[in-house]
């Protein structure tokens, strides 16, 4: 039996984790909304006395299950912990923003007005300039954004620095994935920079990053991606699994002005939103936050709530991105949105597919060296080194810090995609090139969702005879799909 503490801390972590689904559906959807009190209302939840006592709940722990539900809630409100140091700093990080405008074409514009400008097909002089002045306003923030890391990286005790911190927590080695990441590169870079050559519309030794806004321009293919056909598609599509999301009274669709999702209450209220948008980038975003809500839906009643809710990120994306690649599947294209003759289409998917695994490739190596303290004054230099390797063009090295997770976001993404890489393949071994048209797929994912985040995607692949992660395999198709 659970001790009292550990039980009353579980109710809290639910109920948190609740209102905040709740608030941030009501925000995305106009109905009002407010996150900030919760923070302070749940600050329990990240206190040093949380912290102590879930420390010997885990030293106490017998039982493989138990241990493992506790070292989450552990990490969960250590890194809680961390970011309540920083509340303040990322609030006006994010008013620096908000409040900065950029003088452009003769109005004046927000930060995020930039952003969305920068992705339309602008003349490249007024595409460089805009993206100049938008890095103008982010240096304003950079001394806040150090700061900021600093804290963060001074608030660790048990390690050495912060990479060992969280790779003790989360028993997950992220330096071994990044030495295995080289040999990915090497792999895919030829293929990688025709296909980036073709895309782009300006030449590889004249390119910088303003120019990467291109690629996920479908252009003329955008026509066969309508708002109607993809709430349909991903219906029939579930459908075909055995799935009915008209009988899902537990999984509702919500039409707002992003792609999310929220579970409110596991397994019972789970909301998905969709923007109204006629684009083939806007299938893919639907698609994968639908997955992760069909995750929620299907996640057993009978684990522990950390298990329902956090639990190894990978895992989740890796099912996300399965469903968000069936707009690489020249059958799904055909059988689903009648877009018959789709290879150029695929080649540009598949383009902008690679562009972001050797993108998280050098982030993920950034970001290792960034938080064991080893770049201090060179941190800006060496993000440029890396992801202009990488990716084949000229980085800025204004985002340096700005383009940084702490949860080692770029690890779990490329482990996620080797997952889904190795799933997709058995999926069609066991079921047909078509599995999704398979209602013994669906059963097999299901089975696979009811254990929610109770296993590391490494766990997941060896349980369902998927072997060791495979990174070589991803680099295959990575280049196999560059048809």
């Amino acid at each position: 039996m659970p001790s009292n503490f550990l039980t009353e801390y579980r109710e809290r972590f639910e109920a948190f984790h609740t209102e905040f689904a709740q608030q941030r559906f009501k925000i995305l959807t106009q109905l009002g909304g407010e996150t900030e009190y919760l923070h302070s209302e749940f600050s329990d939840l990240f206190s040093q006395v949380s912290i102590q006592e879930l420390k010997r709940e885990l030293d106490a722990a017998i039982y493989e299950n138990d241990r493992a539900g506790i070292k989450i809630l552990y990490q969960y409100a250590i890194n809680g912990s961390f970011q309540a140091r920083v509340r303040e700093l990322e609030a006006e990080i994010i008013e620096t923003e908000t409040r900065s405008r950029i003088l452009w074409e003769g109005e004046s514009i927000s930060f995020r007005e930039a952003g969305k400008l920068l992705k339309n097909d602008l003349p490249r002089h007024q595409r460089l300039e805009l993206f100049s002045r938008r890095n103008d306003v982010i240096k304003v923030g950079n001394d806040l954004r150090a700061e900021r890391l600093e804290k963060i990286h001074d608030a660790v005790t048990d390690a050495d620095h912060y990479t060992a911190l969280q790779q003790n927590l989360s028993e997950i080695n992220y330096e071994n994935l990044a030495r295995q990441l080289p040999d990915f590169l090497s792999f895919t870079q030829n293929k990688y920079i025709n296909a980036l050559a073709s895309a782009l519309n300006v030449r590889l030794d004249e390119a910088t990053e303003a120019d990467l806004s291109s690629l996920r321009d479908f252009g003329a293919e955008d026509e066969y991606f309508s708002t109607w056909k993809m709430v349909n598609s991903y219906r029939e599509t579930m459908s075909s699994l055995g799935i009915s999301t008209y009988q899902q009274n537990n999984l509702s669709l919500h039409e707002a002005s992003s792609h999310s999702h929220f579970a409110i209450e596991i397994p019972d209220d789970i909301k998905v939103t969709y923007q109204a948008k006629n684009s083939a980038s806007s299938y893919q975003r639907f698609f994968h936050e639908a997955a992760h809500a069909q995750q929620f839906a299907w996640t057993s009643r009978q684990i522990f709530p950390e298990f329902q809710r956090l639990g190894d990120a990978a895992a989740r994306e890796g099912f996300a991105l399965l469903f968000e690649s069936l707009i690489e599947d020249e059958k799904w294209l055909s059988d689903m949105l009648r877009f018959h003759e789709s290879p150029v289409f695929r080649h540009r998917v598949a383009t902008l597919k690679l562009f972001r695994l050797r993108r998280y490739a050098a982030k993920l190596q950034y970001e290792i060296e960034l938080h064991a303290n080893k770049l201090h004054s060179t941190a800006g230099s060496r993000y440029v080194e890396l992801l202009s390797e990488a990716v084949r063009v000229r980085y800025d090295e204004t985002a340096h810090l700005r383009d940084v997770s702490e949860a080692f976001y770029a690890g779990d993404f490329l482990r996620a995609n080797a997952f889904a890489a190795q799933l997709r393949e058995q999926l069609k071994t066991k079921f047909g090139s078509r599995w999704w048209t398979s209602r013994k797929a669906g059963d097999y994912l299901i089975d696979l969702w009811n254990t929610g985040g109770r296993y590391k995607v490494e766990e997941l692949a060896k349980m369902i005879d998927l072997g060791d992660l495979s990174y070589d395999w991803l680099a295959e198709e990575s280049v196999r799909n560059l048809v």
